[in-house]
């Protein structure tokens, strides 16, 4: 671990949140953050079309102001955070970090969100929030990964509850010390295992729970409740990785700002995936392929996206994590969206003829770089004895290979008109103007009055 700042990292971070005004906010931050809800709540909406919020409506019973989104129920603020979290990750469809391995919006923004509405926020405090969510998210993941994955810890996870307190802090405008408990207090609260993932049913449980807990560590701050002041150095960056970087935590705060390093999908499933799917899709589209001409798929990747895949998967909810699966739907299919990641489609004999001519190994020559890069290079060999080849350094929706807005309208659009209908256009439109709202009241109520969810269109 690196030399330990003169400042505890708690109080400096304490002293970032609690300062923060919305006015401090570059206005591409601004569009970052609002871009980044509307994705979100695509997310959510896939999740919903999947049914993966039934068994949390039954688990968390009760009645609260807070809507889980796409339904016509409501929650304590906390019960809100846990389901409409989960339920956003549980289609692993919402934005993401390769610096991080973790997933931000999920983490943070449902209880952003909810705490907002609970205190009768207006829409600059919840950016303002959201926006030093990310920050903490961010500045702390790129301290710990990947050695927290190669732990056996999920990032997004242990990431939730620092980050989550970070935004509630800006929502109850603690002061520098407060907002320091806040974190330190939920250093403890975020806890997920990377193995969980192979149990796509209950793994965004642990989500939900560690966003909850950053939710209570602020409001328990807010309260007079104190947390150790070197959580960060001696508990929680210690337990998580074998040598965290602290240079980059506490560095331009307020000035140098991360959230337009991260992704946003256009794919379903695992981000590992993504590159390839993408380089076997431009292969195909830019030689005029169909799945019967391919003998054979050859994927290469790294070594730690090709240690989280499962080329065996034995039901859909497994299929998220491979890539010879996503590559089979896209192929097949036209499209690698969520809802093909089911028992029916995996069990499809085009599919599972596609998957079989499939082979995905780690080439550990493609680990230079990463995360700065997450390549992929894959290979047909035809049955007409052409070898064709495609390399990618990063899939679409990274920085560095963006996707545009029209791309991310249409995205939401698709999943949203099946859960909310016709509101889904006043949705994605308040949305793209959360900064402005007086009051998130009228925003909350669209995210609740939802018909019955149809199924996602083909």
């Amino acid at each position: 671990m690196d030399a330990i700042p003169s400042l505890p990292l708690t109080r400096a971070l304490g002293r970032f949140v609690s300062t923060l005004r919305f006015e401090d906010l570059p206005n591409e931050v601004v569009e970052a953050v609002e871009w980044r809800v509307l994705d979100l709540l695509g997310a959510s909406a896939a999740g919903i079309l999947a049914g993966n919020h039934e068994g949390l409506l039954a688990l968390l019973a009760g009645e609260g102001p807070v809507p889980i989104w796409g339904t016509p129920e409501h929650r304590t603020a906390r019960d809100a955070a846990i389901i409409n979290a989960a339920v956003s990750h549980s289609t692993y469809f919402e934005d993401g970090s390769r610096y991080t391995g973790g997933h931000p919006s999920s983490a943070l923004i449902p209880a952003a969100l909810a705490e907002a509405f609970a205190r009768k926020g207006d829409g600059r405090r919840a950016v303002t929030a959201i926006a030093a969510g990310y920050e903490v998210f961010l500045r702390l993941g790129r301290a710990i990964y990947p050695s927290c994955v190669r732990r056996g810890f999920q990032s997004t996870a242990i990431l939730a509850a620092p980050a989550t307190a970070a935004a509630c802090a800006v929502l109850h405008g603690l002061s520098e010390e407060r907002a320091s408990h806040a974190i330190a207090i939920a250093c403890s609260h975020g806890a997920g295992l990377k193995e969980a993932l192979k149990a796509a049913d209950s793994q965004p449980l642990q989500v939900g729970r560690s966003s909850e807990g950053g939710l209570l560590a602020a409001r328990f701050a807010a309260a007079g409740a104190t947390g150790a002041p070197l959580a960060l150095e001696n508990g929680y960056l210690r337990g998580f990785a074998d040598d965290a970087r602290l240079e980059g935590i506490a560095t331009d705060l307020g000035t140098a700002w991360h959230i337009g390093e991260t992704y946003l999908k256009i794919h379903g499933g695992c981000r590992g995936n993504h590159a390839p799917v993408d380089a076997a899709a431009e292969l195909a589209s830019s030689h005029g392929l169909a799945p019967g001409d391919i003998e054979h798929i050859a994927v290469a990747v790294d070594t730690i996206t090709r240690a989280a895949a499962i080329e065996e998967p034995k039901d859909g909810d497994q299929a998220q994590f491979s890539i010879g699966f996503s590559i089979a739907a896209r192929l097949v299919t036209g499209d690698a969206m969520p809802a093909r990641y089911t028992d029916a489609l995996l069990a499809e004999p085009a599919i599972r003829d596609l998957m079989a001519r499939t082979t995905v190994v780690a080439d550990a020559a493609l680990d230079e770089g990463y995360p700065d890069r997450r390549p992929a290079l894959v290979t047909f060999v035809l049955r007409d004895g052409r070898r064709l080849e495609a390399f990618l350094h990063h899939a679409r929706g990274e920085p560095e290979n963006p996707v545009g807005p029209a791309d991310l309208e249409k995205k939401f659009m698709r999943l949203a008109e099946a859960v909310y209908g016709p509101a889904a256009a006043e949705i994605r439109d308040t949305a793209l103007s959360l900064a402005s709202l007086p009051s998130l009241a009228s925003f909350t109520a669209l995210l609740s009055s939802a018909p019955a969810a149809s199924p996602v269109p083909a």
